[in-house]
């Protein structure tokens, strides 16, 4: 069995360089794989879906994962979920793609699903885990742009369209989307760093250690549950 877990900025991959000694075996542009043991890999993506599609693919073909792990930080749409508090995506949907023109759904790139869906076992994985750990986790969509969310119009426009998001990132649909091409099942585990709006990048900045570290501890646990530690 081996585990890639993928963050795109550094300040989300410290809490797992700081628990775990690793080796890096190879880098390009943004991209930074690092061993751990031969069960386990950390990797630096960069931020964006281009970044992390070029991660994704170099990843699948060099180091052949049973099971990527994506983590890092998340701005939430949800009010009632703290600073810190821990979402895991059910599914992966992009929020800037627009072919409705064509008849596909909004978000759906053409000739692609709509959405990607995490596997239920993995999910049931994590849920029976952040139980048993006392670990809170809420689960739903977190959805994937390449815009940091603070212009509150284009928020709006979100959340009308996608009225159960509880979260979004700049990579993790991107992930899941080139893993699918290698039949890799992808989880997204994330903190929330700031709520989407004007004042997010300021609250990001204040908040970015405690959401990445608070996800890390989830992340830690399914690691240690999946190979058997």
């Amino acid at each position: 069995m081996k585990i890639a877990i993928i963050a795109a900025m550094t300040e989300e991959l410290a809490p797992f360089r700081k628990h775990y000694a690793s080796e890096q075996i190879w880098q390009k542009g943004k991209t930074s794989i690092e061993k751990v043991n031969e069960q386990l890999y950390l990797v630096a993506s960069g931020i964006g879906k281009a970044n992390a599609s070029a991660t994704a693919a170099w990843l699948n073909e060099k180091i052949k994962p049973d099971l990527i792990i994506n983590t890092g930080t998340t701005g939430s749409f949800s009010s009632e979920l703290a600073l810190g508090s821990v979402i895991c995506s059910q599914e992966f949907v992009y929020s800037d793609v627009d072919a409705t023109g064509f008849d596909y759904a909004f978000g759906q790139v053409p000739q692609m699903p709509a959405r990607y869906f995490v596997a239920s076992s993995y999910l049931k994985l994590v849920e029976k885990i952040s139980q048993e750990k006392r670990l809170n986790v809420a689960f739903g969509t977190i959805v994937t742009a390449d815009s940091f969310m603070s212009d509150i119009e284009a928020v709006e426009k979100i959340k009308k369209r996608f009225p159960t998001a509880l979260g979004s990132d700049m990579e993790s649909c991107a992930i899941a989307q080139v893993a699918a091409f290698y039949n890799i099942p992808v989880l997204n585990i994330r903190g929330v760093s700031d709520y989407v709006g004007q004042n997010a990048p300021d609250t990001f900045d204040a908040t970015v250690d405690l959401a990445s570290n608070q996800a890390f501890e989830v992340v830690r646990a399914v690691v240690d549950v999946v190979l058997g530690k």
